[in-house]
């Protein structure tokens, strides 16, 4: 495996980290709005 495969590999994973938290941890709950309701999903 060349450095080439290694990169493929680390923005594939990182990619679907970055999705995995979106729609788990992101998605849930009261998005930051300050006026006691919660924004639409």
């Amino acid at each position: 495996m060349g450095i080439a495969d290694f990169v493929i590999a680390a923005v594939i994973v990182a990619g679907a980290c970055y999705i995995l938290y979106a729609t788990l941890w992101k998605k849930k709950g009261c998005c930051g709005c300050e006026g006691g309701s919660c924004c639409k999903k």
